[in-house]
């Protein structure tokens, strides 16, 4: 019986989640004058992370009515950022698992649009020479594969058709400072990290030195590197941390990222580094905009943390995330910094966080994949 409550109950929440989640907007008087969104900033009820507009509070109940989902299209999204916590930490309450069918069905659907195996990275097989490469960010603009540039793909994928049975997605989120959560991530089976985070000294109890593959924006290399074309050394010495792990970069998104990422490649092979640098398919990426876009996150480019989550999803057999987290305070309520290693806040994004969280949270609660969103035991089984 009491499972049986659970399950209503997480049935329930995942119903109501369009208005508990992104939580934008609270009652106001007509007398204000300003907007709404300005009124709860300048009262500090609200964190500048969780900001929706009309549009997204739209996509968001389009995805939910073809999803078969009733009842959000009479969400009102005025609930506060304190609310949506607090309901949060009720579906919390229930214990998760896996549900099978749900996982396959999913799965399935990623696979006939996407296939990671085969078509998530550049390769020789998927890539001749003279296939003439369009990006993806780009779509104007083409790059033709001459011989220099084929030979430096991998002759085929790193993925294997054969599933890893427990994969951690690591975001960089604050919620995971303090977490305790090292140990259980470096217990995965494969453990993927974005951007190039911290993960040594004060950082690994809490998100754990385990990795097999990382990503990086091209932007990095650029602003921390000085476009690789000065020292190269300090790149090759910062990444030892990720022993052998694959290097993936978005050399084909924008024009301006080929260039950084094939440095990247030279450098870690001149110093003969253990990383290995594969580059992400543009037309993966444009399939995997499209199919997110299908289910209401419409945006030009999807966020890094959920390409990632994306492709874990096909690899992997059970996927759980930690570091996602829109919320300017973690579940108990306290403030936390925007990043575990820094409170730097995001340039103004293409991405749509708010909506992303929305779909992470409700494939939490149907069991596809784990949202970790609380301390973890120190010592785990």
């Amino acid at each position: 019986m009491a499972a049986f409550r659970c399950t209503w109950k997480i049935r329930l929440l995942s119903f109501a989640i369009c208005f508990l989640l992104y939580a934008m907007f609270m009652r106001f008087e007509e007398t204000f004058i300003s907007s709404p969104i300005d009124q709860l900033l300048k009262l500090k009820i609200l964190g500048p992370r969780l900001q929706m507009n009309d549009t997204e509070v739209k996509k968001i109940n389009d995805s939910e009515k073809k999803s078969g989902d009733k009842g959000c299209d009479t969400c009102t999204y005025r609930q506060t950022e304190e609310d949506a916590i607090k309901h949060i930490t009720e579906l919390q309450k229930c214990q998760w698992s896996k549900q099978e069918p749900a996982v396959k069905e999913f799965r399935s659907e990623l696979k006939r649009c996407c296939n990671a195996v085969d078509d998530c990275l550049v390769t020789q097989k998927n890539t001749p020479m003279g296939t003439e490469l369009t990006y993806d960010a780009e779509p104007k603009k083409k790059l033709k594969i001459t011989q220099p540039i084929f030979t430096i793909f991998p002759k085929e994928s790193s993925f294997s058709s054969r599933r890893y049975k427990r994969c951690a997605v690591i975001g960089n989120g604050g919620i995971l400072a303090n977490s305790s959560c090292g140990a259980e991530i470096d217990q995965a089976d494969f453990v993927f990290r974005c951007n190039l985070p911290p993960i040594d000294g004060v950082f690994s109890q809490d998100v754990g030195t385990k990795t097999n593959l990382v990503t990086a924006n091209p932007s990095i290399i650029a602003e921390k590197y000085s476009e690789l074309h000065d020292r190269r050394r300090p790149f090759f010495t910062n990444l030892i941390v990720y022993n052998d792990a694959l290097l993936l970069l978005p050399a084909f998104s924008y024009t301006t990222n080929t260039g950084r990422s094939f440095r990247a490649l030279y450098t870690l092979q001149d110093f003969q580094a253990k990383q290995k640098v594969v580059f992400f398919n543009p037309m993966y990426l444009k399939h995997l905009t499209e199919f997110w876009g299908a289910r209401g996150i419409q945006v030009k480019r999807l966020s890094t943390g959920l390409i990632i989550v994306s492709l874990a999803l096909e690899l992997c057999e059970e996927v759980w995330i930690y570091g996602f987290w829109p919320f300017a305070k973690n579940i108990e309520g306290k403030v936390m910094s925007h990043h575990y290693f820094d409170n730097q806040l995001p340039k103004p994004s293409v991405h749509s966080m708010p909506t992303e969280f929305h779909h992470l949270l409700k494939m939490h609660s149907k069991g596809i994949l784990k949202l970790k969103m609380t301390e973890c035991q120190k010592n785990p089984k």
